[in-house]
């Protein structure tokens, strides 16, 4: 077979890939060339896509009669777009994601001062469950709560009343409501992760991070499930006051009269 013979075959290959699915893999990384976890990945104004895994990994598969820019999200980070002009010459790819910074006050906390209530449950409810495959754009529940003082957050615990799953990792975030605006104020979500051979247990975060919640100031905090081995359910401890289920994607959220049964202790701040 001669060259041009191979060159001739070469660019159908090239042509009759070019009329096929596109299957992309690559990897999400930020601005410090760290992976980023849980990122939800789509075709801009369409259905497909996919989350990358707990290192930052991801694959899609792209239809070939879609052109759409493909488009990365999390709550952490700044939205990144990638063209169809330069993912479709390319089998691997990596996106780096830029830093959504939130500002971190400066606090002082009295050496005497021990932690309070926050926010917890009041009338205890029914068993409150999570159901399906957890997944990053999935949707968020938890209680609304007003901060009676300037506190620094200190701890954030959760009842586990069992599980399904053989694994799963919830993500907690907490925004401040203003008017129908939900603003993130965590640098970071806080991850956790669920055994199903813990059992029936109470997980107690301790966030690294600075979280000020300001006096008289509206809060979401919320809870969901963004990976799990498989199809389950996770029973979480409720309790009855009013709650929101949102879609962290689109926002979109629906008020319950009861949730999960989220508590938050911390430091008053001193002036």
């Amino acid at each position: 077979m001669n060259k041009q013979a191979i060159i001739t075959i070469l660019f159908s290959l090239v042509s009759m890939t070019g009329q096929a699915q596109i299957t992309l893999k690559g990897s999400i990384i930020n601005e410090r060339g760290e992976k980023v976890e849980y990122v939800s990945i789509g075709l801009e104004e369409d259905s497909i896509g996919t989350i990358s895994d707990a290192n930052g990994n991801f694959t899609i598969e792209i239809p070939a009669n879609r052109k759409n820019d493909l488009v990365f999200t999390h709550v952490s980070f700044q939205k990144a777009i990638v063209p169809f002009e330069t993912y479709v010459n390319w089998q691997q790819l990596t996106v780096t994601m830029k830093d959504k910074v939130v500002e971190l006050a400066e606090v002082v906390v009295g050496k005497k001062n021990k932690p309070q209530k926050i926010a917890g449950k009041t009338i205890s409810g029914p068993i409150a469950a999570f159901r399906g495959k957890g997944k990053a754009d999935g949707a968020e529940w938890g209680p609304v709560f007003k901060s009676k003082k300037d506190y620094a957050v200190s701890n954030i615990l959760l009842n586990i009343r069992g599980t399904t799953y053989q694994w799963c990792v919830l993500s907690f975030n907490i925004y401040e409501i203003q008017g129908d605006k939900f603003v993130n104020i965590l640098n970071k979500p806080l991850y956790q992760r669920i055994e199903k051979s813990d059992g029936k247990h109470q997980i107690d975060i301790q966030p690294e991070e600075t979280i000020v919640l300001k006096k008289k100031k509206k809060y979401f905090i919320s809870v969901m499930v963004v990976d799990s081995d498989s199809y389950g359910i996770l029973d979480m401890q409720s309790q009855i006051r009013t709650c929101y289920y949102r879609v962290i994607t689109t926002g979109k959220k629906r008020k319950w009269p009861i949730g999960p049964a989220i508590m938050v202790q911390g430091y008053e701040i001193e002036k």
